[in-house]
């Protein structure tokens, strides 16, 4: 079920209150605009209204919680898959040349032991074509060459999450669509060569692992 909502503080707060409500995994939320939108650790994330998705879903996966942070790199597999985009570690969408197209905000309940539900929301620039200056972003509609239907790209959008989030080649295929693995980054204050992602979702910087952090491209890496 899509909830489709106007202007609201955050998709992420609107989902929160639907799963501790009992809303059933799938459900979703779609707004024309945030007052609060916010991206990895805290930062805001602002749009245009009307011209982009903001959307987060509900998801109940039947596992541990080791396996959690993998429900964002399997929809983020699944949503490159679907938009022809390339992932970043952890949690980044791009088109081919680097620049941002998404992200994924990944907030975990638990009972203890295993995950009660994850509130995915996912940030997708889709029609907007200026952004802030010093902001390297695209949207899909500047990558295609035409202006696109907001309410379809939810659509497809949802069915990519729903899709890949537990999928059994999620992994593989985030590998797959990869922007940075091979090249040289830099993860705060630690530089080498992105490797690969380890089977819990750990990035692999010159085989050791790196469990948080944002990943920058290295000059000439």
């Amino acid at each position: 079920m899509i909830h489709r909502v106007g202007v609201v503080d955050s998709t992420q707060r609107v989902a929160r209150d639907l799963a501790a409500s009992g809303a059933p995994h799938g459900t979703a939320v779609v707004a024309e605009a945030q007052t609060e939108g916010r991206g990895r650790l805290g930062r805001a994330w602002t749009s245009e209204p009307g011209e982009n998705l903001l959307l987060s879903v509900i998801l109940r996966p039947l596992g541990p919680i080791s396996e959690a942070p993998l429900l964002s790199l399997g929809a983020a597999a699944g949503l490159a898959i679907r938009f022809d985009l390339r992932v970043k570690w952890p949690n980044d969408l791009l088109c081919r040349d680097g620049r941002k197209v998404g992200g994924l905000l990944a907030e975990l309940e638990t009972d203890g032991e295993r995950v009660r539900h994850v509130i995915l929301g996912l940030g997708l620039n889709v029609n907007q074509r200026v952004f802030p200056e010093g902001i390297a972003a695209a949207s899909l509609a500047e990558l295609s060459g035409s202006r696109l239907v907001v309410e379809e790209v939810a659509e497809a959008a949802i069915a990519s999450i729903l899709a890949w989030s537990s999928h059994p080649a999620r992994l593989d295929q985030w590998r797959a669509h990869a922007h940075t693995l091979g090249r040289r980054v830099r993860v705060g204050n630690r530089e080498g060569v992105a490797t690969g992602i380890r089977d819990d979702g750990a990035l692999l910087l010159d085989g050791v692992p790196v469990l948080t952090g944002d990943v920058e491209l290295v000059r000439g890496g």
